[in-house]
């Protein structure tokens, strides 16, 4: 897939905005996005030096962190295969509570305790030997 700015270099770079609610994909090559903001520079230097935060593996994985934002924090959080899966199975699992008679308050409470404990389970199961 070709750069959609430069129209020259392979798309290395796949990024999607929500902004005002309106939902935005773009295709780009690393200069391109490089070049693209100051937030864009600062995150490809992160991921050049990313390591997975459960287990220190190559990640295949990373961003913003959904939970953490929803929660009103702004941080990246990378992760490699073995680890993504294990931390979306129990995410899956914590949230298949029905949340929808809670108040918007209490989901958020809900949120953060799904996301403590989702880390302290991804801890163990990397101690356990799960990420192998």
């Amino acid at each position: 897939m070709i750069c959609e700015s430069c129209h020259k270099a392979e798309a290395t770079c796949f990024v999607h905005t929500i902004a005002d609610g309106l939902s935005q994909s773009r295709n780009l090559c690393s200069e391109c996005h490089e070049g693209g903001s100051s937030e864009a520079r600062d995150f490809s230097a992160a991921l050049r030096e990313a390591r997975c935060q459960y287990c220190g593996g190559q990640p295949c994985t990373g961003g913003t962190d959904t939970f953490a934002m929803m929660l009103g924090e702004q941080k990246l959080k990378f992760m490699c295969m073995p680890c993504w899966m294990e931390h979306n199975r129990y995410i899956q699992q914590q949230l298949q509570r029905d949340a929808s008679e809670l108040s918007q308050h209490e989901q958020l409470s809900l949120i953060r305790k799904i996301n403590g404990d989702a880390d302290a389970h991804m801890k163990q199961w990397v101690l356990d030997g799960g990420s192998r």
